[in-house]
């Protein structure tokens, strides 16, 4: 594992195409309201996505949206087919179920981050929460958890701080409203100055990459848990 003052040297040197897809998948969101205004980073290719701060944490969160012409089943099958996810979510290259229960709308998830050289790879064990709400939005909510099944491995950075959200909302019968916020702590010697950067670039390429990868998909009701039925 390279020390702090290596990383933080060789960070610099990297372009900028890395870091926009170096921090996906990790920054994935939390609904807290903001203590300093949001700002609209980016409003391209139909999305948005807004960039916030809150008390006490130099870290930025974001929150971004895009409307998918889709089902909404299919949209919400995408996100949960963990072997389809480490194809189009950037730098996955381990994403495993340890625990699953579809009837209440629990799981938990192993989830490790390939970053490239000379960075550390990252790992975090995420707990997710399902649910339907009376309107009929679908909402993920989800957060690091310690777990005993997966101790933390040799010459891999643990997070321990993330929170995400993912809604969903059918507009039409092919129009989902994908909506998303997103907080973690990447730990470890990355600068405070490049995270900040590219928080809100990395929203945006997910949208993007997500909006590209369900028209390949053909989810159905079948393929969702009971309890989003």
């Amino acid at each position: 594992m390279l020390s702090p003052q290596m990383e933080i040297l060789m960070l610099k040197r990297l372009k900028q195409p890395a870091w926009i897809v170096l921090v996906s998948t990790m920054l994935i969101a939390n609904t807290v309201h903001a203590a300093t205004q949001e700002k609209l980073s980016i409003n391209k290719n139909g999305i948005k996505v807004w960039t916030y701060q809150v008390e006490n944490n130099p870290i930025m969160r974001y929150r971004a949206e895009t409307i998918v012409n889709t089902t909404l089943e299919n949209a919400v099958g995408l996100i949960l087919d963990t072997e389809k996810g480490k194809k189009w979510i950037p730098y996955v290259s381990d994403l495993s179920v340890i625990e699953r229960n579809d009837t209440i709308g629990k799981f938990i998830v192993y989830m490790r981050l390939d970053f490239p050289f000379p960075l550390s790879d990252r790992d975090l064990v995420v707990e997710g929460k399902l649910s339907k709400l009376s309107d009929g939005r679908i909402v993920f909510k989800n957060k690091s958890i310690v777990d005993a099944r997966v101790p933390v491995k040799a010459n891999i950075v643990r997070i321990q701080q993330y929170e995400g959200d993912w809604v969903f909302q059918k507009l039409a019968a092919q129009q989902v409203k994908v909506s998303t916020s997103g907080f973690a702590d990447p730990a470890g010697a990355i600068p405070l100055s490049f995270v900040n950067n590219f928080v809100q670039q990395q929203p945006y390429q997910m949208l993007q990459r997500m909006k590209q990868q369900v028209k390949q998909s053909h989810y159905s009701s079948n393929d969702i848990p009971e309890v989003l039925r």
